[in-house]
C-alpha cells in the first residue's frame, strides 16, 4: 500500500561542474558517486539515462532514511520519471517501477524486493504477483484500501515510529542466504489470502492474530529482523493490549505496525508514547508518481 507520504525530486541542470550534487532533505550537499551507499543509485540512473551534464538534485521526504517504509525505492521511482520528463519523454507508472527495481537491484546490487517500487509508482493498494522469470502483475485493491484506511483511522491499526533506523542490507543479506540455502519461506507467505479477508471485514482480532503470526515467523526465519530492543517494545505493547504487531519492511527497526481492539487502545497508545514510540497518523495515496510542472 502507498502512504500518502510523498517523496519530491528535482533535477535542474547545472551550468558548471565536473559532477552531479544531490542536496538531501537536511541540506546536507554531496558529490554523486557509484561508489557512495547513498548516491550510487542516483548515478546509475543518470548513467541509464546517458545524462553526463551537471545537474543538481534536490529530494525531500516526511520520512528518514532506514525506516523501513521504502523511501529510497519512492525515491528511485521519483528519479526516474523526473530525468525522463527532462528529456522530454513520458516514462508510464509501470516502466517507471520496473527501472528503479532493475537500478537498485541489478545495477547497484542492493537485495531489494520490488514491492516499494510498485506501491510508490502505481498508488493506492495492490496485489502484486511476480513470475519465476521475476516479471511483476499488479492488481489495484480499491475495497483493501478503504479498509486499511479506516482501520488506521479508528485506531485500531497504529504505524509507531522507533526511534532505530537502520540500513536493510544485513537483514536482507541474512534473508537471501538462508533462502539459497534451500529454506521455505512458507511461514509468511501462506498468510497472504487470510490477511487479505481479515483486513476487509475489519476483523481487528483476526489481524492482531495474523500479526502476531507473520511476526513470530519471521523472527524464527530470520534472526536478525529483531533485536532485544524491538522484542522488549513488542511485548509490552503486548501486555497494554496490543493484539498484535510487526516490524515494517526489512526488519531490525524503522516503523511497527500495531493492531488493538477498542477496549485497549487508548492503553496501547499512552504505553507506546512512554516507551517513546512516536504515532505516526498516515493513510493511503490512491494516486500513484506524478509529475509537476513548475
Amino acid at each position: 500500500m502507498a502512504l500518502a507520504a510523498r517523496v519530491q525530486v528535482r533535477v535542474t541542470a547545472e551550468s558548471s561542474g565536473s559532477a552531479s550534487v544531490v542536496c538531501w532533505p537536511d541540506r546536507r550537499t554531496e558529490l554523486i558517486a557509484s561508489t557512495n551507499p547513498d548516491t550510487g543509485p542516483i548515478q546509475a540512473a543518470l548513467d541509464w539515462f546517458a545524462i553526463t551534464e551537471p545537474q543538481r538534485i534536490e529530494i525531500t521526504s516526511p520520512v528518514s532514511g532506514g525506516s523501513g517504509l521504502g523511501g529510497s525505492s519512492a525515491m528511485l521511482v521519483a528519479l526516474v520519471t523526473a530525468l525522463a520528463a527532462g528529456l522530454g519523454e513520458r516514462v508510464a507508472a509501470a516502466q517507471a517501477a520496473r527501472t528503479a527495481f532493475i537500478l537498485e537491484r541489478i545495477q547497484c546490487g542492493r537485495p531489494v524486493g520490488q514491492q516499494d517500487h510498485w506501491a510508490a509508482a502505481i498508488g493506492g493498494a495492490l496485489e502484486l504477483v511476480i513470475d519465476p522469470a521475476g516479471v511483476a502483475r499488479t492488481r489495484s485493491l480499491p475495497a483493501l484500501q478503504a479498509a486499511i484506511d479506516s482501520l488506521l483511522e479508528q485506531g485500531a491499526l497504529m504505524l509507531l515510529r522507533t526511534p532505530i533506523t537502520r540500513s536493510s542490507a544485513a537483514p536482507l543479506n541474512a534473508q537471501a542466504s538462508i533462502l539459497s540455502g534451500g529454506r521455505a519461506f512458507g511461514g509468511v507467505t501462506s498468510l497472504v489470502d487470510e490477511f487479505y479477508s481479515a483486513f476487509c471485514a475489519q476483523n481487528t482480532p483476526k489481524i492482531g492474530a495474523l500479526l502476531d503470526r507473520h511476526w513470530q515467523a519471521k523472527r524464527a526465519f530470520n534472526p536478525s529482523t529483531s533485536n532485544l530492543q524491538l522484542d522488549r517494545w513488542y511485548e509490552q505493547l503486548r501486555e497494554a493490549g496490543a493484539l498484535g504487531a510487526k516490524v515494517i519492511g526489512a526488519g531490525a527497526g524503522g516503523y511497527l505496525l500495531v493492531a488493538s481492539p477498542d477496549t485497549t487502545q487508548h492503553n496501547v497508545g499512552s504505553t507506546a508514547a512512554e516507551l517513546g514510540l512516536q504515532r505516526w497518523m498516515v493513510s493511503c495515496d490512491e494516486h500513484g508518481v506524478r509529475v509537476e510542472s513548475e
